[in-house]
């Protein structure tokens, strides 16, 4: 097992106490002790998800879990509202793989001691036994899980895509901020152009123009206040094209004095952040927000695949993260810390909850 950008170094007899099937284990020398780990074919740490799935960071943005590294910060939850929390450990593993479908359409491939939050607490995504040999709580068809649903792929920075982004941002009324002024000047290839110089509008735009013309019109004259998203203009014309985009896109919205709003709920957010990708970071529309409950994400069908996948997962400060639009247990601490060492500070446990109790309903909004 690698830690992200360490070398191979830990003593497997220094192996965590309680960690059976531990190959390796390193730490990094990060103010909050974060490490990565590697499993066999023991029993430990068995609850994993595809290493393509996306977590949902702390800027508002994706990654696929297998990808992420320790000491990131991604969105967890506490007290059912979506909190910012740090990666404390990445784990690999190789085990049987389950996909999960629900009523949305929301897919997920885990291992079969993956555990999701539902309505009425955590479940295993497949039968078995606790610890205490107590037959454990798992996914039955019409459980409902807990979160937002899918999310929607970011969109490709192909050239129609990079087209629209300039429409947008230099109609808009192109901002200082330095990261919209980096992908605008990236997406020209030199100097950016002016109003002058963007007059004749595409009379046929297709998706990735629509994405790309979003997304600069947000970063120009959008904002994120409250959770909501709200896109202006006083420009008549780039007001019409905003409209005629979101309509393209199906990203459902409501016209109103202050500008085009994206509705939705929070999985509405998502899905337009998401889809159209800004250049500026909008956690802010998605921390301190209640974690839905919706019926569109009870369980259709939960069916082995028959295989023996590379699967991966985290540990967290919350002891959760947001997978795939799903509220997802984290891969928990090792129960006891081995002695200190002075090659090997003391490992500082999270504030957080290492492992979430069961919430009951009362804390989600169901939507």
């Amino acid at each position: 097992m690698r830690c992200d950008g360490q070398e191979d170094g830990a003593d497997r007899q220094q192996a965590p106490p309680g960690s059976p099937g531990l190959v390796r284990s390193v730490r990094t020398p990060h103010p909050d002790d974060v490490a990565s780990h590697e499993v066999g074919a023991g029993p430990a740490r068995a609850h994993c998800l595809a290493g393509d799935t996306p977590v949902l960071l702390a800027d508002g943005r994706t990654a696929p879990i297998g990808e992420l590294s320790a000491g990131e910060e991604v969105f967890g939850t506490r007290d059912g509202r979506f909190v910012v929390t740090r990666v404390r450990a990445h784990w690999k593993t190789s085990r049987p793989a389950y996909r999960v479908t629900l009523g949305d359409g929301t897919q997920v491939v885990a291992g079969g001691d993956h555990r999701f939050l539902t309505d009425e607490g955590w479940r295993h995504v497949t039968p078995g036994r606790s610890d205490d040999a107590d037959e454990r709580p798992f996914l039955v068809k019409g459980a409902r899980l807990v979160g937002t649903g899918r999310f929607a792929a970011p969109p490709a920075h192909v050239r129609d895509y990079r087209d629209g982004y300039l429409w947008g941002v230099v109609r808009g009324g192109l901002p200082g901020d330095p990261d919209v002024l980096a992908r605008a000047r990236e997406f020209s290839a030199g100097d950016v152009p002016r109003d002058r110089d963007l007059v004749e509008w595409p009379t046929a735009p297709g998706d990735g123009w629509s994405k790309g013309f979003l997304a600069g019109l947000f970063d120009s004259r959008g904002s994120s206040t409250g959770g909501e998203l709200v896109v202006s203009s006083s420009d008549s014309a780039v007001f019409e094209a905003a409209a005629l985009a979101l309509t393209r896109l199906a990203v459902p919205h409501a016209v109103e004095v202050r500008g085009l709003r994206v509705v939705g709920g929070l999985a509405g957010r998502l899905r337009f952040l998401h889809l159209v990708e800004p250049a500026i970071r909008r956690g802010n529309a998605v921390e301190g927000m209640a974690v839905p409950v919706t019926s569109q994400l009870a369980v259709v069908a939960v069916e082995s695949l028959g295989v023996t996948r590379t699967l991966y997962d985290i540990t967290t400060g919350t002891g959760d993260f947001v997978a795939n639009g799903l509220v997802s247990h984290n891969c928990p601490a090792p129960p006891a810390t081995p002695p200190a060492s002075p090659a090997s500070p003391a490992r500082v446990q999270p504030s957080g909850r290492e492992s979430p109790t069961p919430r009951t309903s009362e804390f989600f909004t169901r939507e």
